[in-house]
């Protein structure tokens, strides 16, 4: 696989990368099915989190799946909880799977990794793609995802969302899965319960799927 291969599947999932900033409004769904690349994907949050039906967005370069907290509701199924707002999650599947998964994944993911360290993948994970506001405070790998701690001052929305937010790199059912969760406290304890929201969230991807 060309080198090139991964710089170009991520600006593909930029438009929905950058959609982290969406508020949430009602949905009822703890799973949802999306066509990615001709592939079904089953997108599932970690537990206490539900899809939002109305920002749900299967394009021609993938699907956009958001989510936020879920209150259950007597009679009526699981709702967004309006408040509070604990987390927003959101989920990008590419149409394409992680260059050379197939044959080692440690090396597709390393690759990926290198490349999000370079100053160019570093944009890839704001949500403004404004490098003079732009901090990336950390990249690690595990066995199956990147994760990343990102810091970008630009204002993007006036839902009270924190500055630093995470995101995740994975692949499922041979599809990358560009993951994010943001919370509303940029407190270094809050981030470490956003962190572990996160960690949740690939786990149940790869459950589900």
């Amino acid at each position: 696989m060309p080198i090139f291969t991964t710089p170009r599947l991520l600006l593909a999932l930029i438009p929905f990368i950058a959609a982290c900033s969406m508020s949430p409004t009602e949905g009822i769904m703890h799973a949802r099915v999306v066509k990615a690349g001709g592939v079904d994907i089953t997108v599932a949050g970690p537990q206490g989190f539900c899809i939002d039906e109305r920002l749900v967005d299967e394009a021609r370069v993938g699907a956009f799946i958001f989510l936020s907290d879920c209150a259950a509701n007597p009679g009526a199924g699981p709702s967004i909880a309006r408040v509070p707002i604990s987390a927003v999650l959101t989920a990008s599947i590419s149409n394409k799977g992680l260059p050379g998964a197939e044959e080692n994944m440690s090396a597709a993911l390393g690759q990926l990794q290198s490349f999000l360290e370079t100053p160019f993948g570093q944009l890839t994970l704001s949500k403004s793609r404004n490098p003079d506001t732009l901090n990336v405070l950390s990249i690690t790998r595990t066995d199956n995802a990147i994760f990343a701690f990102v810091q970008d001052g630009t204002p993007t929305t006036h839902t009270g969302e924190s500055p630093r937010f995470w995101r995740a790199f994975t692949e499922v059912n041979g599809r990358l899965a560009a993951l994010s969760a943001t919370g509303y406290n940029a407190a270094d304890p809050e981030q470490e319960r956003i962190k572990r929201i996160l960690e949740a969230f690939v786990a149940a991807m790869h459950a589900a799927n």
